[in-house]
C-alpha cells in the first residue's frame, strides 16, 4: 500500500513540476516613442537587468487522497540576465512524511542548490554522507536556472514572461490586494488548464496525458504598483491511476518575492570543493519522485 501511495505521489510531483519548466523569457526593448504603461509582463522583462535579481520563498503541499501528505519549502535568490534568470542559490527541504523509505538517509534534510548557467551544484540532503574528504558539492550539468520554481513544485512560473502572459489572459477578477511584502498590491484571480500552460511551452505536451491536460489550476496573483509580482498562490486537483487504484491528489503552492532589482551575484563553489558522481562514496539513492516501484 505504501508503494502504491508513493507511485501516486510520484505521478503528482511529475505533473506539478512539468508546467513550470519554461525557457527564459526573451528580452524586450522599446523606444520612447513606443513607450506605453507597463503591465506585469512588460515590467518583468524590464526587470531583467544583469547584476540584479530578486529573493523568494515558497511552500508546497501535496495531499494524496487524504492518506499521505508531502510538504516542501524553499528560499533563495535569483540572478537576472537580459533574457531572464541566469543563476540561483536556493535552499529547500521536503517532508515526505509516511512516504519516506527508511533507507533514504538525509532525504528530509535541507538541500542547497547553486545554479550558474547550465550547471548546478548540490550539497546537503542525501548527498551529505557521500562526499570524499575536502569535497562539499556535487556538480550536475544540463540544468536551467529558469526552472528553479518548477523544480520546487510551483505549477505556474511567474518569472517566465510567456507563462505570465498566458496566466494573466485567464484573469476572471481583479481588485485591491492589500499590502504584501511591503507593497500595496492589486489582486488578480483566475484559472488556467495544464493544456493552456503546455501551449506556452510545447515541450510540456510530452509529459501530459489527455486527462491531466484538462486539470484546472486556480491561481491568485498579487501585483505591486510597479507591476512587479509580490506573491502567487495556486491550487489544483489531479485524478491519478496506479494499476487498479484511482485517487485524487490535491496540491497547493505559494511563492513570494521581495527585493526586486536588488544586487544579486551567484557564483559557483570553489573547484577544489566540487565532486562528480564518480567521486562519491557510494551511489546516490533514488528519491521518492524517481523511486523504482518494481512489480
Amino acid at each position: 500500500m505504501k508503494r502504491a501511495l508513493m507511485a501516486l505521489a510520484c505521478a503528482a510531483t511529475a505533473a506539478l513540476v512539468a508546467p513550470a519548466v519554461a525557457a527564459p523569457a526573451q528580452a524586450h526593448t522599446t523606444t520612447d516613442s513606443q513607450a506605453r504603461p507597463l503591465d506585469p509582463t512588460a515590467a518583468l522583462k524590464k526587470a531583467f537587468v544583469p547584476g540584479r535579481g530578486v529573493r523568494f520563498t515558497s511552500s508546497e503541499t501535496i495531499d494524496v487522497g487524504g492518506i499521505a501528505t508531502v510538504k516542501s519549502s524553499s528560499k533563495g535568490r535569483l540572478a537576472f540576465g537580459r533574457s531572464g534568470v541566469t543563476g540561483s542559490d536556493v535552499t529547500g527541504r521536503i517532508n515526505y512524511g509516511a512516504l519516506l523509505d527508511e533507507d533514504l538517509e538525509g532525504a528530509d534534510k535541507p538541500t542547497r542548490t547553486i545554479t550558474v548557467g547550465r550547471t548546478a551544484y548540490v550539497t546537503g540532503g542525501v548527498f551529505s554522507s557521500l562526499f570524499p574528504a575536502g569535497k562539499k558539492w556535487l556538480r550536475t550539468p544540463g540544468k536551467n536556472p529558469a526552472d528553479v520554481l518548477g523544480s520546487n513544485g510551483v505549477p505556474v512560473n511567474p518569472l517566465d514572461a510567456r507563462t505570465l502572459k498566458a496566466v494573466l489572459a485567464t484573469t476572471k477578477a481583479k481588485g485591491a490586494g492589500g499590502v504584501v511584502n511591503g507593497a500595496r498590491t492589486t489582486l488578480y484571480r483566475g484559472a488556467i488548464t495544464l493544456k493552456q500552460l503546455a501551449a506556452v511551452e510545447p515541450s510540456l505536451k510530452k509529459g501530459l496525458t489527455a486527462s491531466e491536460a484538462k486539470t484546472v489550476v486556480a491561481w491568485k496573483m498579487w501585483v505591486g504598483g510597479d507591476q512587479l509580482i509580490r506573491k502567487v498562490q495556486t491550487t489544483l486537483t489531479l485524478k491519478l491511476k496506479y494499476k487498479k487504484m484511482t485517487m485524487e491528489v490535491d496540491a497547493s503552492s505559494a511563492v513570494s518575492f521581495v527585493g526586486w532589482g536588488s544586487r544579486v551575484t551567484v557564483k559557483a563553489p570553489p573547484k577544489s570543493q566540487v565532486a562528480t558522481l564518480a567521486d562519491l562514496l557510494g551511489s546516490v539513492p533514488d528519491m521518492p519522485d524517481t523511486i523504482n516501484l518494481g512489480d
